[in-house]
């Protein structure tokens, strides 16, 4: 049979050799065929001779041909399977998300139609199922880019590129398996609350979830047992309130405790909100929860007062932050301005970075110092703060401070003392404001000044307030789209805006180093600020720097 084809295949190029070469060439050309023949024949035969006396030891395959194999059942019918093997395929750019799929090695996934999806985009029914069009669902080959801008020297091959979010029109969890719980870490920020209702609201009314759950104070809600059921009855007006309705505390991390726990209470679908040490703390139990093969998904909410989570556009809650960062500002103006020689201070969150100080400053565009931690200060000599600081007393008769908490470790020739670690092991800051208050004080009395200073901090009142309407809006986005890809199976990720567009951005490239969000010199914020305020570097050797 295989010399039968082969002779089929080269007989009408034997026919041209014959044209065009004449008998001899011919007869060259069929000898040659001939031989090629009788060597296939050979070949074929010792293969299977050879298969046929060797002992049976299949290969086993790789993850992604076990994949493709097992999911082609119904790989034409479910968008969800096609998503998936575009992104295992080779040549697939978009950086690859978890997928309850992969980790469970699922043979073939079931065929659960999300229950937005309508025949038209007209609302007809009530009840937040059944009113969205195709079109609004996710394409499975849609990313977002990490640089959406580019010059000359860049290339479009050298950015990340992040798996969008958003509803899926194929689920891989059934509405009725899903026990969903949500926790709460860390501090307090603008919008928690409505992060907590939104997710209660899009599980009840758009995916039909009845079992949802909030653990109370954080994972020591998971220790203890400690849970509350949410349903929208509940929850319909905690967004116009501060705080956390759940609560949240800084506790111990016990990842297998915490993974036993959500095994025991039947948790399928797991949503944390945090910052730093959440999403390190979720790619651990990302790591336990794969090893154990539970279908359990995870997501994180990041969430940072100071604005520093890595590649994302910014934290919710950053926004209100703001806003409310300019009424202790509007406080120390009118403090300054109702007194001669009179200096106020104003204390901003910001441990490792000052975004919130520089946003801030650059809000109320009165202040004349702003100091962050990412920039290094001298407080004495003839170019430090305080001889600037009692020349702009003399000149100007005010000065307004803003100063983040973490610009204490960039003092260089003064050391203010930590006041030890909190229950996360994060450290805990001497008191910058009160120090810079002191320092001010002591040097405009020896040079004859009789100056004032007016310290406020209020911390606890930027970070307890209830989000504005733009926070609000952001929360919303947040939570609805860290459900629409938690039913599609999706886990191990956060979810955040990325070029204003929401996707998803897996937590072993949060937690990787290579993105720290720090204010550099070349920050055009920054340079902003320094052209508003005209403050120098406040270092006594900068030309050596």
């Amino acid at each position: 049979m295989e010399s039968k084809n082969l002779t089929q295949t080269i007989n009408p190029f034997y026919l041209l050799a014959s044209l065009a070469l004449g008998t001899i060439g011919a007869a060259a050309f069929n000898a040659l065929r001939k031989a090629s023949t009788d060597t296939t024949r050979h070949v074929f035969e010792e293969s299977m001779s050879a298969a046929a006396s060797a002992p049976q030891s299949p290969k086993k395959p790789t993850k992604k041909q076990n994949i493709n194999k097992l999911m082609a059942k119904n790989a034409n019918e479910n968008e969800l399977v096609k998503e998936l093997k575009n992104l295992e395929d080779i040549t697939c750019e978009i950086e690859r998300v978890s997928n309850l799929a992969y980790d469970l090695k699922l043979q073939v996934l079931p065929l659960n139609v999300n229950p937005m999806l309508g025949n038209s985009n007209y609302r007809s029914v009530f009840g937040g199922e059944g009113f969205l069009p195709e079109t609004a669902f996710v394409n499975h080959d849609c990313y977002i880019l990490q640089h959406p801008n580019f010059g000359p020297n860049d290339l479009l091959s050298r950015t990340k590129r992040w798996l969008r979010s958003g509803p899926r029109k194929h689920l891989l969890f059934s509405p009725d398996e899903v026990k969903a719980g949500i926790v709460v870490v860390g501090g307090l920020l603008p919008g928690l609350n409505v992060i907590i209702r939104e997710l209660t609201m899009c599980l009840f009314y758009n995916y039909k979830v009845q079992n949802i759950y909030g653990a109370k104070y954080g994972y020591n809600g998971i220790y203890n047992n400690d849970w509350i059921k949410l349903d929208p009855k509940l929850v319909k007006t905690i967004h116009h309130q501060g705080g956390c309705f759940l609560g949240t505390a800084r506790s111990k991390f016990d990842g297998e405790m915490i993974v036993d726990e959500l095994a025991k209470q039947g948790i399928n679908q797991l949503y944390l909100i945090g910052g730093l040490g959440c999403m390190k703390s979720a790619e651990y139990l990302h790591t336990i929860i794969k090893e154990r093969n539970l279908k359990i998904s995870i997501v994180v909410i990041p969430k940072s007062i100071e604005n520093e989570i890595p590649i994302i556009d910014k934290s919710f809650g950053f926004e209100t932050a703001i806003e409310e960062a300019q009424n202790p500002l509007k406080a120390a103006y009118q403090e300054t301005h109702s007194k001669r020689y009179s200096v106020g201070i104003v204390r901003l969150w910001g441990a490792h970075t000052g975004f919130l100080a520089l946003n801030a400053s650059l809000a109320f565009r009165s202040v004349n110092i702003c100091l962050v931690p990412e920039f290094e200060f001298d407080l004495l000599g003839e170019k430090g703060l305080l001889q600037y600081v009692y020349q702009r007393l003399q000149h100007k008769g005010t000065c307004i401070i803003v100063v983040a908490e973490g610009a204490a470790s960039s003092l260089r020739d003064c050391k203010i003392n930590d006041k030890g670690r909190d229950a996360s092991g994060n450290v805990k800051q001497g008191d910058i404001g009160q120090f810079l208050k002191n320092a001010i004080l002591e040097f405009t009395r020896e040079k004859g000044l009789n100056a004032e200073v007016k310290y406020i901090d209020p911390q606890y009142m930027v970070r307890a307030g209830k989000a504005n309407s733009l926070d609000s809006k952001l929360c919303s986005q947040l939570a609805q789209n860290s459900i629409h890809a938690s039913m599609a199976g999706f886990t191990g990720f956060a979810v955040g805006h990325v070029s204003n567009k929401t996707c998803m951005i897996p937590l072993n490239e949060m937690n990787s180093g290579d993105y720290a969000n720090r204010i550099t010199p070349s920050n055009i914020s920054w340079q902003r600020l320094l052209a508003g305020t005209g403050q120098p570097s406040f270092l006594n050797n900068e030309q050596d720097i």
